[in-house]
């Protein structure tokens, strides 16, 4: 039963390993947003004289984003981890996880992919397993 969880599993963690990079730039500009790189980047965007509003400004922009990436990212590493026991609601975490994320656009792609793969091999293997005996 394990072969056929290999593929999904390979989709998840791709997937999580692209949420978590793109958390960590999140992270990584919003406490950097009072850098002069930034600083400078702002100024030449809104002028010198909105300065210190348009820093309140990204960082209440990207405050929201990173709460809004973190639960689905949560659902993914959840996911993986309930994979090799729970293949259903393993299933359903990544798909809910990449309704959450279709705001992105490869990210979806990949949970929805891998939780649908699970489904319907775990729903092939139920339907031709079912009748076997442990005796053939």
């Amino acid at each position: 039963m394990n072969d056929f969880i290999k593929i999904p599993k390979r989709l998840a963690v791709i997937s999580l390993i692209i949420l978590t990079i793109i958390i960590l730039l999140i992270t990584l500009l919003y406490f950097s947003a009072s850098s002069d790189f930034v600083q400078d980047f702002l100024a030449g965007q809104a002028g010198d004289s909105a300065l210190p509003e348009s820093t309140k400004a990204l960082k209440e922009a990207l405050l929201p984003l990173i709460v809004m990436i973190l639960f689905p990212w949560a659902l993914n590493l959840l996911g993986i981890l309930y994979l090799n026991r729970y293949i259903i609601v393993s299933a359903v975490m990544f798909i809910v996880a990449g309704l959450l994320l279709l705001f992105t656009v490869v990210i979806p792609v990949l949970l929805i992919t891998a939780g649908t793969m699970l489904i319907i091999r775990h729903r092939h293997y139920i339907n031709h397993e079912k009748y076997k005996s442990y005796y053939e």
